[in-house]
């Protein structure tokens, strides 16, 4: 116990317990030295013909008193002993001053006070001016969530007057902690990851008298291939379900695909409403559920609707003991608020081509559900899909849409007709891959909750299907016979496709030509058919040229061409008989010896094959 001396008097004051308000918290401890002093019978005082003890401040405590919108009660109780046999008379007057970050909250007296002889219980009654919570509340915030609470003790009495050192006590909050994490969340929508948050963080801005700067943010990484978008983010903050801030983000967030991005909140708390705040906090035994949601927001045909963001929304209750210096308490507690939505689903995508009277039309049938009610808050759903299909890099679809879906099954169609010059192109490719075409989709769909816009995962489904339209010629060889008589032997022959152009696809083939006469032959020319379908591809000879002398071999090579400008009629009538051709190639050969021109069918090379394709089967 401290002790303060004046002269031969000695007055003591005593550490004072503050219990909390009508609940009976006890929520800080709170020193206040309060010294009562007489002056007796003045003259006997001073010539020592009277000799008194001087009355010493046993106790004292206080509570909140009455609370009311206005003002804030605080009730002292103070015991005082005084050892004398005799009271002594009102003469005594006992004032103190109580401010938090040095905004003075209350100011306190009793004037002419008596004590009768031993134990005295007095009651002194001020009052907090609620107006002054706001200016506290910043002192607070901006003290970074401190508060000393000070009381500043004086007395008065004949020939004394003195103020006594203030007592001080700091409490601390912690509001925010359960904001700031760097535990790793996801939100998950329809069973799939959505986003992954790598930490979170909330902190106050600097606060005035008017206002209170709150931001909060979230580091999130979207694992999608495509982007993640909210359109309109917004945020409510109550404190005991009393609004203190709201408001919308000026646009919208969108986070990459497959990036990382920062969703950032700042928010503005009306500090005009902290007094009100104030009433409800120590009505409620000096504990605060701060709740803070951050949504998105949606308008559906029944109006705005919110659906909250659970990653970047917190409720924390913090529980003060300020009139006792206790130290605060801060508990995250479990949300209330939480949504869960389900992006729509793609069940399958089947795709065709069509033949048409003026070409090929090429066409996606996607069938889409949607989980969600029509009467939820998600039951307005649409989806945006951008869709492309490729054959060997040649672009055959590329089709968007947006459509409105319906409550469960959805079928949604993607098609567009193919010209003429792209099939071309494809053929080209075709033929430049070794036969071998690789279809390949690229799907960027979206659906559209109407407070972000979610990608939707589409089946892979690229594919490769091949032909082999040279495979029926056969190399093996024959006699060139005319008038009964072997003019010559073929032998070894080969047929491969050269390089292609938008115009024409070169069959080049190649063989060994034996004279079996002893006069010189000559190869005047390879002619050549090829029909698909009945659909003419080619139908001319090559002009050749090689004499061979008698009995010498010679290796002979021809180049024969596809009309490509064929290849689409012939495409047509190939997806018209369900992917199937039959293919019909002649090849024959113009000799001439002793002046003579001698045109022979090459039955080797010749053949008739069946061409089957599965464009998205695999086959």
């Amino acid at each position: 116990m401290a002790s303060f001396r004046y002269g031969t008097r000695t007055a003591r004051w005593a550490e004072v317990s503050i219990l909390g308000s009508t609940a009976g918290k006890v929520v800080a401890v709170l020193f206040a030295g309060m010294v009562v002093t007489t002056a007796g019978i003045g003259a006997a005082l001073t010539t020592g013909v009277v000799s008194v003890e001087p009355p010493t401040v046993e106790s004292i405590d206080n509570e909140w008193g009455e609370v009311t919108d206005e003002r804030t009660g605080i009730r002292t109780n103070v015991v005082v002993n005084n050892p004398n046999g005799f009271g002594v008379p009102g003469v005594v007057d006992v004032s103190y001053d109580v401010a938090m970050n040095d905004v003075a909250v209350a100011s306190g007296s009793s004037d002419g006070l008596s004590l009768s002889s031993g134990q005295n219980e007095l009651t002194l009654d001020t009052h907090i001016d609620n107006g002054k919570i706001p200016a506290w509340w910043a002192s607070h915030i901006n003290n970074g969530e401190r508060t000393t609470v000070s009381v500043q003790p004086s007395v008065e009495a004949p020939f004394v007057s003195r103020s006594l050192p203030s007592q001080d006590r700091t409490f601390a909050t912690d509001m925010l902690s359960s904001f700031d994490s760097t535990e790793a969340q996801s939100v998950e929508a329809g069973g799939r990851t959505l986003l992954t948050v790598s930490e979170t963080d909330a902190s106050w801005g600097r606060a005035t008298e008017s206002e209170t700067p709150l931001s909060f943010s979230a580091t999130v990484e979207n694992p999608n291939d495509a982007p993640v978008r909210f359109s309109t983010l917004g945020y409510r903050v109550s404190m005991n379900d009393l609004e203190v801030a709201n408001g919308t983000t000026d646009g919208g967030v969108e986070v990459g695909a497959n990036s990382e991005g920062t969703i950032e909140i700042d928010s503005t708390m009306d500090n005009s409403k902290l007094d009100e705040w104030w009433v409800s906090h120590l009505r409620n035994d000096e504990r605060t559920v701060l709740d803070v949601q951050v949504f998105a927001v949606a308008e559906t045909d029944e109006g705005t609707q919110r659906i909250p963001l659970e990653f970047m929304s917190q409720r924390v209750e913090f529980e003060t003991d300020i009139l006792g210096g206790g130290g605060a308490q801060t508990t995250a507690l479990d949300s209330e608020n939480a949504v869960d939505f389900e992006p729509p689903t793609v069940e399958s995508v089947e795709r065709d081509w069509t033949a048409t009277d003026s070409g090929t039309q090429f066409s996606n049938q996607v069938v889409v559900n949607n989980p969600n009610d029509a009467d939820s808050a998600l039951g307005d759903v649409s989806l945006d899909a951008d869709y492309r299909v490729d054959l060997n890099d040649v672009t055959v679809l590329d089709d968007e849409s947006r459509t409105d879906l319906a409550p469960g099954r959805n079928e949604l169609a993607f098609g567009g007709e193919v010209s003429d010059p792209t099939i071309t192109e494809w053929w080209v490719s075709h033929v430049e891959n070794g036969e071998r075409t690789d279809v390949t989709t690229d799907a960027s769909v979206r659906a559209d909750l109407g407070f972000t816009e979610v990608p939707v995962e589409v089946p892979a489904d690229d594919r490769t299907f091949e032909t082999d339209m040279l495979a029926g010629f056969d190399g093996a060889g024959e006699e060139v016979t005319a008038e009964g008589r072997t003019l010559a032997t073929l032998g070894g022959t080969t047929a491969e496709w050269g390089d292609p152009t938008m115009d024409r696809t070169p069959m080049v083939v190649e063989g060994e030509v034996t004279n079996e006469r002893s006069r010189p032959l000559t190869v005047v020319s390879f002619g050549y058919e090829v029909e698909a379908n009945d659909v003419v591809l080619a139908d001319n000879e090559t002009r050749v040229g090689e004499e061979i002398p008698g009995g010498t071999t010679r290796t002979v090579d021809a180049t024969g061409y596809l009309d490509n400008e064929q290849i689409p009629a012939w495409w047509v009538s190939h997806l018209e008989n369900d992917e199937r051709s039959e293919l019909s190639v002649s090849y024959y050969v113009t000799v001439e010896m002793l002046g003579q021109q001698y045109t022979v069918e090459l039955d080797s090379m010749s053949y008739n094959q069946t061409v089957e394709t599965n464009a998205f089967g695999g086959s």
